[in-house]
């Protein structure tokens, strides 16, 4: 952030963008920050007050006064628009398009940086010869020119002290306000789970975990923020919504979204972790940040069930929606109570006897002879101590809470249902914990008939309260089961907890995703279902049966819905098929692949998130399914698929890179056919290849398992490969050197395949993972098969030829492979190189034969028995060839000469 937007009253504008050019350009020349700080304030501070370091090394005049020129701390001094685009550096002068005004920004130099100006300006030349000094100098810096003078300094004022203005900037109150969101944040992440304490309440500033981390400096009174959008029914209108309950509220239970990183800034929408870099557990195992580090040649590689999933996907959201009040300072007085409210803040505080005396008030007026009004007011004061953690634990834990039931069950009053149905759900959402006593208090009973209750708004509430109580009931009952991971099939094991769920209450809510229930309860039971299918086991099968799947499907696909709802549905199918796998076999004959798969391309992040996981799952389980190559059969026709996922890993955000990684492997793994449409063209290696260099700790687990995945194909395709050689002798066969699907979705021969291994070697990422020794052993037969013709030989000559090729530029795979390279691999190519017709094959072999003498012998010095076997093989297998060498083609014969000096240097041949 530039330092005027840390003041009061700073706004951005283009001066701020322009520093935020600045910091960029200096960070990409540099490789960090201008600025840098362990600690907010200390970053802040440094912003404010310290001198903008130079850039290191010999920066070239232009560009290091570009750099100086956006990173002046001031912004009334920082270089404009105009002259940017008429900088020196550019070697070409822009046309600056015109820029908006910016009122805002004029109005805030007005006020904040003139008297500044005006201070600091009296003892700088005059105006005008400062304008002069501009006219002569200026140009020759900060505007195009033809011939630069690089001697003469900038006309503009390069910031070299800091400054010691920190006035009118709050550092404690902005690093609360970051610390505040970020806590909310992990709190949301984590709702009903239970979370270290690290005592980070009494650190009043916030750490800085690295220098992408981004902080959120705006205040949310709210106690909850609003991500989706309003959902209104076509038999109300959403006044009446607001005007009559918080039901629109609905728009305020966000999904517990995670904080983002860089990448999945760009797509609101979408959640991920920054953090916690971990296959997703369900809440019971109380997830710990924890990341796992990818280390290259490890016993444990990473494969692609690790990074199947990602803690985004077992995210919860609370179901009933936060009540809109007046929770500020003197709020409890606005109510007409016949006792001295309490504020929320200070109810949990109070001595036993004054909770006491409080309590039996508050009873009094519920169960008491008063009128309908007066027991309104009381149930709005409980609602703002709802809001308060502490408060709900007592009164949910309380005779209050038992007294709420009692009346729920008994009262008749539409409205006043309303707000007991409204209030029970809020104090259980707050609640942290809940006696077992509550459930004799016949609160499952009352919600119940809450669910079949003739007002729209009190099954929604209903709905809501019941759905916070449920998931809460879950995450007890399931709590012995964490250590088991979430994967495994878990049997029914349920607690000594007092709570007894009927399967009839189960039924009853699953009936309410039929089609034609309203939509607002709908959200509310998939919300439900959602966050109790994150628990895995017991509970999980509770909610998965047919009609409960074909619901979701219904739901998710259907056009009329609006899309929180079918999002809800999707992320209810993910979390219900992953801990029940057999299920995606009816959820894929429901959706299909192509349907879903076309999904990737067009829809929001959250949707592409679903679909990836879907189709991995299906993948996965594709021995569920009687013939999968049916189902994919309209995937490898459809001719977007492949672009289109390759775009998602050039521009997604980290989650939907990695799991379309996952994908790619899992498809390859399935159909070898799909590696002739991932890695023909190298596009998507030279991704992948850019992709090292991502900061993302999941992306690089899917990365790492994405090659793992592929290099595991290879060794299966050459055997197919060497097959399919030895069924062409004498060329009986035709080699199918154009298109790869058949009849049936298949090929004639495996043989074009062998250009993925080519294409594979010329990758930086894949080029140490692909050979070991079972390939070269491989390779070996392919060279002995390739000696005999065949149909469609010599094209595949020269792909095994390059192959080999690239495979000799690693010194290390040539020593650590050298009795195979030297008695096996060089006689065949001198067989080769004496029968083959075609200069670039004799020039192949001769190119190979270089590189692995050349290695050879800086190592066989050292070993006479290889220094032998060496000598033996060039004697017998070089010098014959050499002579045909020698009236071969350039550049054959430089290298056959280069090589034949060089043996008879190391006295390996004798002339």
């Amino acid at each position: 952030m530039a330092p005027e937007l840390f003041h009061d009253g700073g706004v951005h504008s283009y001066a701020s963008d322009f520093w935020a050019l600045g910091c960029v350009l200096y960070e990409c020349y540099a490789g960090r920050p201008p600025f840098i700080g362990k600690e907010f304030t200390q970053l802040v501070k440094s912003i404010l007050t310290d001198p903008t370091p130079s850039l290191p090394g010999n920066p070239s005049r232009p560009f290091a006064n570009l750099v100086s020129s956006l990173l002046i701390k001031d912004p009334a001094e920082r270089i404009q628009w105009s002259e940017i685009c008429g900088h020196a550096y550019w070697n070409s002068k822009l046309t600056p398009p015109a820029l908006p005004p910016q009122p805002a920004f004029d109005n805030m130099i007005e006020l904040c940086y003139k008297p500044c100006l005006t201070e600091r300006n009296l003892n700088k030349t005059p105006p005008r010869q400062r304008d002069n000094l501009k006219a002569t100098v200026g140009v020759t810096e900060n505007s195009n020119h033809n011939t630069p003078n690089r001697g003469v300094a900038s006309g503009r004022k390069i910031q070299s002290k800091g400054s010691s203005n920190t006035k009118g900037v709050n550092l404690l109150r902005l690093s609360r306000i970051a610390k505040s969101n970020l806590q909310r944040e992990n709190e949301k992440e984590n709702y009903r789970r239970p979370l270290p304490n690290n005592n980070s309440e009494h650190e009043a500033d916030v750490q800085i975990e690295n220098t992408d981390m981004e902080l959120d400096f705006n205040e949310n009174n709210e106690d909850d923020t609003q991500d989706e959008p309003e959902m209104v029914t076509s038999t109300q209108s959403a006044d009446d919504e607001n005007s009559s309950s918080p039901d629109n509220d609905l728009i305020a239970s966000p999904m517990v979204t995670t904080p983002a990183t860089d990448d999945t800034r760009r797509n609101d929408e979408e959640s991920s972790l920054d953090h916690i870099e971990v296959p997703a557990t369900p809440p019971s195992a109380s997830p710990q940040p924890k990341i796992k580090k990818v280390i290259e040649g490890s016993d444990s590689a990473v494969n692609v069930s690790t990074v199947l999933w990602h803690a985004s996907d077992l995210t919860v959201r609370p179901v009933m929606p936060s009540k809109k009040i007046d929770k500020g300072p003197g709020s409890e007085m606005a109510l007409s109570l016949p006792f001295d409210a309490v504020p929320a803040s200070d109810f949990a505080k109070l001595p036993k006897d004054q909770l006491e005396v409080v309590t039996k008030c508050i009873i009094s007026i519920l169960n008491g002879n008063t009128s309908v009004g007066e027991k309104q007011n009381v149930i709005k004061y409980l609602e703002l101590l709802s809001c308060s953690v502490d408060a709900a634990n007592i009164l949910t834990n309380g005779q209050i809470m038992l007294v709420l039931v009692k009346m729920l069950r008994q009262s008749k009053a539409s409205a006043l249902r309303v707000q007991l149905v409204s209030l029970l759900g809020l104090l259980i959402r707050h609640s942290t914990e809940i006696d077992d006593d509550l459930a004799n208090s016949g609160i499952l009973g009352s919600l119940n008939e809450g669910l079949v209750d003739r007002q729209e708004k009190v099954r929604r509430f209903s709905m809501a309260a019941l759905g916070e109580l449920l998931f809460y009931i879950s995450t007890k009952n399931d709590q012995p089961k964490a250590v088991i991971p979430p994967e495994s099939p878990l049997k029914e094991n349920r607690t000594s907890s007092g709570w007894q769920v009927p399967n009839t209450l189960i039924s009853l809510v699953t009936s309410l995703l039929r089609k034609g229930e309203d939509d607002i309860t709908q959200l509310y039971a998939l919300r439900t279902i959602e966050n109790i299918s994150s628990q895995g086991g017991y509970w999980a099968t509770r909610f998965t049966s047919p009609d409960v799947i074909n619901n979701l499907c219904y739901i998710f696909r259907a056009p009329a819905k609006q899309e929180t709802l079918r999002l809800t549905a999707g992320s209810c199918l993910v979390r219900l098929t992953r801990f029940n796998p057999p299920t995606i076999q009816q959820v894929m004959e429901k959706l299909t692949f192509k349907e879903t798969a076309n999904t990737i391309s067009k829809g929001s992040p959250r949707e592409q998130q679903i679909c990836l996981n879907l189709l991995n799952m299906a993948m996965l389980g594709s021995n569920l399914f009687a013939n999968i190559g049916r189902h994919l059969l309209p995937l490898i026709e459809d001719k977007s698929l492949v672009p289109n996922l390759i775009s998602l890993i050039e521009h997604g955000g980290e989650v939907l890179r990695g799991k379309t990684l996952v994908f790619i492997t899992l498809l390859c793994k399935n159909r070898k056919r799909w590696l002739a449409h991932f890695f023909f063209n190298v596009k998507l290696l030279t991704t992948v290849d850019r992709l090292v260099k991502e900061k993302g700790v999941y992306l690089q687990q899917c990365l790492e398992a994405f090659i793992n995945g592929v290099v595991s194909i290879i060794p299966g395709l050459l055997d197919m490969i060497i097959a399919d050689i030895k069924q062409l002798p004498g060329g009986k066969r035709h080699v199918q050197g154009g298109g790869l699907t058949g009849k049936g979705g298949g090929s004639k021969t495996n043989l074009p395949l062998f250009l993925v291994v080519l294409n594979l070697l010329c990758s930086s990422s894949f080029k140490r993972r692909v050979v070991d020794s079972q390939i070269l052993q491989q390779l070996k037969v392919l060279i002995k098969l390739v000696e005999s013709p065949f149909q469609g030989r010599d094209d595949f000559l020269l792909t095994l030829l390059r192959v080999l090729e690239a495979i000799t530029e690693e010194g290390s795979i040539i020593e650590e492979n050298h009795t195979t390279f030297v008695i096996e691999i060089l006689p065949s190519l001198s067989v080769i190189c004496k029968g083959s017709k075609d200069g670039d094959a004799r020039f192949l072999c001769l190119k190979i034969w270089f590189e692995v003498v050349v290695n050879m012998l800086n190592e066989a010095p050292k070993d006479t028995r290889r220094l032998e076997v060496l000598k033996s093989v060039c004697r017998d297998h070089f010098v014959p060839m050499f002579p045909m060498l020698m009236e071969d083609e350039d550049p054959t014969p430089i290298y056959a000469q280069k090589l034949y000096d060089m043996l008879l240097e190391f006295n390996v041949i004798i002339q």
